[in-house]
């Protein structure tokens, strides 16, 4: 008989293109929700998506996307008196949505992240949103 070792661990969840690496600690307040979110939130648009949710600290935990063209971005979400997986999931999706529609229709990013020379009226450029200049007073 062959002796075997330890288990080996479970792959992240992965189906419909949304893969989520779900690292917060068995016990944590969101742990057993937030694959649930992550798929909700993604449902329908065309993948894949890589999703990974990590702790910070005992007060936060990090949710990193990336979009099926390798952009990304994280969301810190705080545990204690923190939103219900309902309003994490429309936040995610929010996020996930409002990247789809900046895109430039031929899917590819600019490097300067300028909008195209004669870009229509409406069309929404692939580039950062400037920095507010301060806050009012």
């Amino acid at each position: 008989m062959k002796s075997e070792g330890p288990p080996a661990p479970a792959p992240p969840a992965s189906d419909g293109g949304i893969t989520v690496h779900n690292c917060l600690h068995p016990g944590h307040r969101y742990q057993a929700a937030v694959d649930g979110v992550c798929r909700v939130a993604l449902r329908g648009l065309s993948g894949p998506w890589d999703v990974s949710v990590y702790p910070v600290g005992r007060a936060w935990f990090r949710i990193d996307i990336v979009a099926p063209d390798g952009a990304s971005w994280s969301l810190s979400v705080p545990v204690h008196e923190g939103p219900r997986a309902e309003d994490l999931a429309d936040t995610v999706r929010a996020a996930c949505v409002r990247y789809c529609c900046l895109r430039p229709k031929s899917g590819k990013r600019r490097a300067d992240g300028g909008p195209k020379a004669g870009s229509e009226r409406g069309e929404l450029a692939s580039g950062p949103s400037p920095a507010p200049e301060g806050t009012p007073k």
